[in-house]
């Protein structure tokens, strides 16, 4: 039994090392919109509110920083900062 929950915890962790550079390239990515676009943390929850989705300023900022970003939640970001349901990143 320890063998089997050893290799799901390796599993677990060589997946979230490989989806590692993914995530912090959306984080990235919002961050530069937002700074393009001058919006702050404050400005996204307020206009994430007005779509029934209700985060704090500081959680949003903790799941940005934190590279714990959903795929939803990155997309109605971009569209919110940008107007635009498309983002361009590049992953290194």
């Amino acid at each position: 039994m320890q063998t089997n929950n050893h290799t799901q915890i390796n599993i677990s962790v060589n997946n979230k090392k490989s989806i590692l550079p993914y995530a912090k390239a959306t984080s990235l990515h919002i961050k530069k919109l937002m700074v393009e676009h001058e919006m702050t943390y404050d400005d996204i929850v307020e206009k994430l509110q007005q779509r029934g989705v209700v985060l704090s300023s500081s959680n949003l900022r903790n799941k940005v920083s934190g590279n714990a970003l959903s795929g939803g939640l990155f997309y109605l970001m971009v569209e919110i900062i940008t107007g635009e349901l498309s983002a361009h990143i590049i992953v290194k």
